[in-house]
C-alpha cells in the first residue's frame, strides 16, 4: 500500500484533509472514522491518522474529489465544535500506530489498607533541571563509547571518518569515550582560536556583520511560515512513522542538544539571510558540539558558551553581537513551540542530507529529533523557554578568550592614535596657512597648486589603519592569550540558574 500526500487544516467544525490519489476509481473509496481515528482506502493508497483530539462520524462529514488536480478533499467532523486540533503539522505523530496500553503481569487484588494504586503517568509531572546525584557504578554508561540522540548508538563513524575525515572534529568517535570528549574539544577550541581575525571585525564593523545583524528572518516578520510546506510536508512523510519515548533521564540532555543544534541553525541562517548556501553544511556542524565532537553538554550554560565560542573561531565573520542576536532568535523560536522548532530541524536535516558525508548525521542526530519533538510534552518546552529566559546573559568575560582585555587594549591605542593625527593635522594646517600668506600670488595665479581635501584624507585614512595594524600586532604580542580560571572549583559548579 502507497500512503499518499496530504495536508491537513481545520476550521470551526472540520478536520479538512487533502489527499493527492490521481488516477483512481474514486467511487471505490472507503473511509472510517472513531474515536481519534481515521482511515482511508483508495487502492493503492491507505492512509491512517491519529488524533490527539477525538472526530465523530454524524452525518455531516463528506468528501470532494478535484478532477483536474487528483485530490479528493475530507471534512471529517470534530466530536466538540470549535476544538483547536494542534498537531496537524506533527506527519510522524499522526501516522505513528495508536499506543496501546499493555496489561500488567501482576495484579493487585487486596492490601492491608485498601489504598487505591496509582497509575504510572507515561510522562513525569517533576521534571527537573537538576541532576540526579547519584555514585557511578563501575561499569558506567558516561565511559562506553555512546553518541547520538539519548546516546543511543554506537560503532557507526568508524568506518566514514577514515574515508571522509572531514566529518567530524574528534579523530577516533568510536574509541573515545564521552569523559574524554569535553578535554578535547575545549584544547581544540583554544589551539584553533585566532585573535587577529577576531579583532580585524571588531574593529571593521563591515556591511555584512551590520546587515545581518539587523536582518529579519521570515519566521519573525511571518508568522504563517510556521506551518510546513508541502516540501517538508514530504520529508516528514519520509521518515519512518513511529514515535520516539525517551527516559526521565535523557530529557534533560535531550532538550540542551536541541538548543545546540537550534543554535547552529539560527547562526547560519541569518549569515546567509535566510538563503542556503554551499558553507552551510560546514557552519551547521562546525558550530554544533554534537556536530562536531558527538559531546552533548551537560547543562544550558555551558551549551550556549560552546555555540558562543565555537561562532567567534571558526566561521568566516566572527562578532560577538551576532552571537548574541543569534541567542535571541534562538528564544523567539522556542517559544513558539513545536511547529517551529520542527520547521528548524527539518530544515537542519534537508541541508545535511544533499552534502557528499554530512548526512549521516541525519541518521544519529536529527532523523530521532524530528520524530521526538512531534511527541514531546508541550509543558518541558515551556520550562525550556522558562529557562533560556532567566538565563543571564553571556558576556564576553564568560567566555575562554580574553576578548575584553585585546578590545580595551585595541581602543585605548586607537584612541591616542587619533589624537596625535588630529595634532598632527592641525600643526600642518597652520603651517600650509602661513605659507600661503607668504605666497597668495603663486597660488591664485596657478589652481592646480591648491590643495586637494579629498587626497589628503585619504592619506590620513592610510596612516590611521597602518597606526591600529601595528596597535594590533603589539596587543598580540603584549597580552597574554590563555585566559586562567579565577576560581578552579566554579569549574564543577552547575553553569546555569536552575529552575525549581
Amino acid at each position: 500500500m502507497l500512503t499518499p500526500k496530504f495536508s491537513l487544516t481545520q476550521t470551526e467544525q472540520f478536520v479538512i484533509a487533502t489527499l493527492h490519489v490521481p488516477h483512481v476509481k474514486i467511487s471505490e473509496s472507503e473511509m472510517f472514522i472513531e474515536g481519534t481515528e481515521f482511515k482511508f482506502y483508495l487502492k493503492p493508497y491507505y492512509l491512517r491518522l491519529n488524533f490527539s483530539n477525538e472526530i465523530i462520524e454524524d452525518g455531516s462529514e463528506h468528501a470532494q474529489y478535484d478532477i483536474e488536480k487528483g485530490d479528493i478533499i475530507v471534512h471529517i467532523p470534530k466530536k466538540n465544535s470549535g476544538e483547536n486540533f494542534t498537531d496537524l503539522t506533527m506527519i510522524n505523530k499522526l501516522l505513528a500506530p495508536k499506543q496501546k496500553l499493555c496489561n500488567p503481569k501482576i495484579e493487585v487484588v487486596g492490601s492491608c489498607n485498601d489504598t487505591p494504586v496509582e497509575s504510572t503517568q507515561l510522562l513525569p509531572e517533576d521534571f527537573s533541571w537538576e541532576w540526579n546525584q547519584e555514585y557511578p557504578a563501575e561499569n558506567s554508561c558516561l565511559d562506553h563509547v555512546v553518541y547520538g540522540f539519548c546516546n543511543k548508538y554506537k560503532n557507526y563513524y568508524g568506518s566514514f571518518v577514515n574515508e571522509f575525515p572531514e566529518l567530524l572534529d574528534l579523530p577516533m568517535p568510536d574509541q573515545t569515550p564521552l569523559s574524554n570528549r569535553k578535554a578535547l574539544l575545549e584544547l581544540n577550541l583554544m589551539e584553533s582560536f585566532d585573535m587577529e581575525h577576531y579583532l580585524s571585525d571588531y574593529m571593521d564593523m563591515n556591511e555584512f556583520v551590520g546587515d545581518v545583524i539587523h536582518y529579519q528572518p521570515r519566521y519573525v516578520s511571518n508568522p504563517a511560515q510556521f506551518s510546513c510546506v508541502e516540501d517538508e510536508q514530504q520529508l516528514l512523510c519520509q521518515l519512518p512513522h513511529f514515535q520516539v519515548h525517551i527516559e526521565k533521564s535523557e530529557l534533560r540532555r535531550t532538550l540542551v542538544g536541541l538548543v545546540d543544534i537550534l543554535f547552529a541553525f539560527v547562526f547560519d541562517h541569518l549569515t546567509n539571510c535566510g538563503e542556503i548556501s554551499v558553507e552551510s553544511p560546514w557552519n551547521i556542524c562546525k558550530i554544533s558540539s554534537q556536530l562536531s565532537w558527538l559531546y552533548t553538554p551537560s547543562s544550558l550554560k555551558e551549551c550556549l558558551l560552546l555555540n558562543f565560542s565555537r561562532a567567534l573561531t571558526f566561521p568566516l565573520y566572527r562578532h560577538f553581537d551576532f552571537c548574541s542576536r543569534v541567542f535571541e532568535d534562538l528564544k523567539f523560536i522556542v517559544s513558539k513551540g513545536k511547529p517551529l522548532i520542527l520547521k528548524c530541524l527539518l530544515g537542519v536535516y534537508d541541508v545535511l542530507r544533499k552534502h557528499e558525508f554530512y548526512y549521516l548525521h541525519n541518521n544519529v542526530f536529527l532523523k530521532d529529533y524530528c520524530l521526538w519533538i512531534q511527541t514531546v510534552d508541550d509543558r518541558y518546552l515551556k520550562k525550556l523557554n522558562d529557562a533560556l529566559n532567566n538565563l543571564p546573559a553571556i558576556t564576553k568575560s564568560d567566555l575562554p578568550y580574553p576578548l575584553e582585555e585585546f578590545e580595551a587594549f585595541l581602543d585605548t591605542n586607537a584612541a591616542e592614535s587619533s589624537e596625535e593625527s588630529e595634532s598632527s593635522y592641525s600643526t600642518e594646517s597652520s603651517d600650509s596657512g602661513s605659507d600661503l600668506s607668504d605666497e597668495e600670488s603663486e597660488y591664485t595665479s596657478s589652481s592646480e597648486d591648491v590643495p586637494n581635501n579629498e587626497c589628503f584624507d585619504k592619506s590620513l585614512y592610510d596612516e590611521n589603519k597602518d597606526i591600529n595594524m601595528s596597535c594590533l600586532s603589539a596587543a598580540l604580542e603584549d597580552i597574554s592569550f590563555v585566559k586562567e580560571p579565577e576560581n578552579v572549583d566554579n569549574a564543577s559548579q552547575p553553569l546555569i540558574e536552575e529552575i525549581n
